[in-house]
């Protein structure tokens, strides 16, 4: 079976369920029963892997938790999606086996805010998804590697067969040599390509197929002549990196390659060497001497208009790549527009960071092209979460979502789930489309969105099929 499988069917009934305490280690809370609910279209499937025949598995759950005000369960619609097929399971009815899965998160220090925001998210999840015989047991990483190593030690002893987490490049490191000699899987957060090890996945969004994505659509449309300005950070140089593998496949030409210090107050130095602004101030200068002291008509009114540039000729480069958000970003279109950049003759490209209604706000980036994961089921998450928690997710809150549901979906159809992380095919989660590769990697499949005065708007989907391997 290639691609996603689609077929709507009745589900049998479904019980939801799932289990809490107060000790942050181990969840458990008295199990509810909703009566007959069907699975909601916002699922998350496991597709075809080895050689085409893996099952096919639905996760989410459309009941909301119990409120004062909530609707009664039989009130709900039934809602319809797609049923493994009957020759790949063992079994038409979930499978009756425990799993424990140690969900690793800084959930003290200064990174607390972000591992709460992830517990609350992988909560959700395994509410939704419904498998009462998913254990999440919380460990608090202390937002250190040597805590997550800790943790990682205690979550092995205490019977955990799939790690959740760590949020951290180098507590994913700290974890691997623990999770390895017991055979266990790491679903990390990380979006840092050095943390992957054998059967340890970061699963956040890297940068390099980010960069593949924009650059690939910005020749489709005709530009070949790339430059990208980057942070000199890690990512910014892994930007730089994937920027170049990305333009020689495309056929482009990477005209430049420049970075900033974001530690430093100014950037202005390295923004004028890259629009090289003193070449093209000089080249005006020159040409309104020339024609400073002709008396023809033509060039009298050519020196006119040249009295209202700040330079002449444009930059050498069609396209500009600018890997960063926020407070950089914004000084450094200001700094673009000051060395005489016209948005109008380069195309500005970003990456996912700028998934972002604000930047509409901003002038110089109308127009400007980045990379966006799946809104449909990120709109469903951010719907359930502010209805259950009061406040909306975090970005990152998806991929605790996505991870748990995942774990609960395979373990709840299967008694060998984990063979199954790197289906071929992948799953559905609340971003789009994704793929957990044999080599550590997500694959994502990300659309491109354009920003307009009035937000954001697709101008070119995220593709629905993964390309099948043999």
């Amino acid at each position: 079976m290639n691609g996603i499988n689609n077929k709507a069917e009745t589900l049998p009934p479904v019980f939801l369920g799932y289990s809490t305490s107060a000790n942050p280690s181990v969840l458990r809370k008295p199990r509810r029963r909703w009566g007959v609910l069907l699975l909601a279209s916002m699922v998350l499937t496991l597709t075809a892997c080895d050689k085409g025949h893996a099952p096919v598995f639905v996760g989410s759950q459309s009941a909301p938790m119990k409120t004062e005000t909530q609707t009664p369960p039989s009130q709900y619609p039934l809602q319809q999606a797609a049923l493994p097929p009957q020759d790949t399971l063992h079994a038409t009815q979930p499978i009756s086996r425990e799993a424990r899965v140690g969900v690793l998160l800084p959930l003290s220090g200064d990174a607390a805010a972000a591992g709460q925001a992830l517990r609350n998210a992988a909560l959700l999840a395994q509410f939704e998804v419904a498998n009462p015989n998913l254990i999440l047991q919380f460990y608090d990483t202390h937002g250190t590697p040597e805590g997550a190593h800790d943790a990682a030690l205690q979550a092995k002893d205490q019977g955990a067969e799939l790690f959740i987490g760590p949020l951290f490049s180098q507590s994913v490191i700290a974890v691997t040599s623990v999770a390895q000699s017991a055979g266990i899987p790491v679903l990390s957060f990380s979006s840092d390509s050095m943390a992957i090890s054998n059967n340890v996945f970061v699963t956040g969004f890297l940068i390099q197929p980010q960069v593949e994505r924009v650059v690939a659509f910005a020749a489709e449309q005709g530009l070949r002549r790339f430059a990208i300005l980057a942070p000199s950070t890690p990512y910014g140089q892994a930007a730089v990196d994937a920027a170049q593998g990305a333009v020689d496949r495309v056929g482009g030409v990477m005209v430049r390659r420049a970075f900033f210090d974001p530690a430093k107050a100014n950037f202005s130095p390295v923004i004028k060497d890259l629009t090289v602004y003193t070449r093209r101030k000089a080249a005006l200068v020159a040409e309104k001497a020339k024609l400073a002291h002709a008396t023809d008509p033509a060039s009298i009114e050519a020196l006119k208009r040249l009295e209202k540039q700040d330079t002449l000729g444009d930059v050498d480069f069609d396209a500009l790549l600018l890997p960063m958000a926020g407070t950089s970003l914004r000084q450094v279109v200001s700094l673009l527009k000051f060395y005489d950049v016209d948005p109008k003759q380069v195309k500005f490209l970003g990456p996912l960071l700028w998934q972002d209604e604000a930047l509409s706000s901003e002038p110089a980036l109308v127009g400007a092209w980045f990379p966006a994961a799946s809104r449909v089921g990120y709109e469903h998450f951010v719907a359930r979460h502010t209805e259950i928690y009061g406040h909306p997710p975090t970005q990152i809150g998806s991929l605790a979502y996505d991870m748990v549901a995942l774990a609960a979906a395979l373990s709840r159809q299967s008694a060998t789930p984990w063979r199954y992380l790197t289906a071929n095919g992948g799953f559905i989660g609340v971003n789009g489309a994704f793929r957990l590769n044999p080599d550590g990697r997500v694959e994502r499949m990300l659309a491109i969105d354009e920003v307009t005065r009035s937000g954001n708007r697709v101008v070119s989907p995220a593709p629905t099929r993964f390309a099948q391997d043999n």
